[in-house]
């Protein structure tokens, strides 16, 4: 690991000398958790291998409700990918699909995060903001965030507050 972090880290210092206006500083992972859940005001965007990102997707995916609310996406020169930000609660417990338990919200705002990439943010803005209400009315939630609604049930309620 020290020889792929430091590879890393060397990188990064490279690529930081060619955007001197951006702010660049380094942490150690279990710092970084400690300090996102003390004061995550301080953070803005973070660059990190595989590993350490994972360990800070979920830090945050606790702090913000669970892996089930969180998106995430994986952005490169030429393509992307979209999915659950975090290491999700119902990956490999097909139970939780076939009894119709998922909690959908981190994969409706990871489709937002695609909408907006490939250029369509009303349609982005439109779906951030339908979850958004459904989640705050509080009428209509999973398990995991202290409802009894069905996956579908939750989607429904989602499209039912699209503009």
């Amino acid at each position: 690991m020290k020889l792929a972090d430091g590879l890393f880290l060397e990188s990064c210092r490279e690529v930081a000398k060619k955007y001197p206006s951006i702010t660049y500083n380094e942490i150690i992972v279990d710092n970084c958790c400690m300090q996102l859940v003390a004061k995550p005001e301080q953070f803005d965007v973070m660059v990190t291998p595989n590993l350490y990102g994972n360990l800070v997707a979920n830090t945050a995916a606790g702090i913000a409700g669970g892996t089930g609310v969180m998106p995430g996406g994986n952005v490169g020169a030429d393509h992307a990918v979209f999915e659950q930000g975090a290491s999700a609660g119902n990956v490999g417990k097909d139970k939780i699909v076939l009894e119709n338990k998922a909690n959908p919200v981190a994969l409706l705002l990871s489709s937002a995060m695609m909408l907006r990439h490939l250029q369509f943010p009303s349609f982005a803005d439109r779906l951030e903001t339908a979850v958004k209400k459904v989640i705050a009315e509080g009428k209509c939630r999973t398990k995991d965030l202290g409802g009894t609604s069905t996956t579908q049930q939750v989607v429904d309620a989602v499209i039912a507050k699209l503009d």
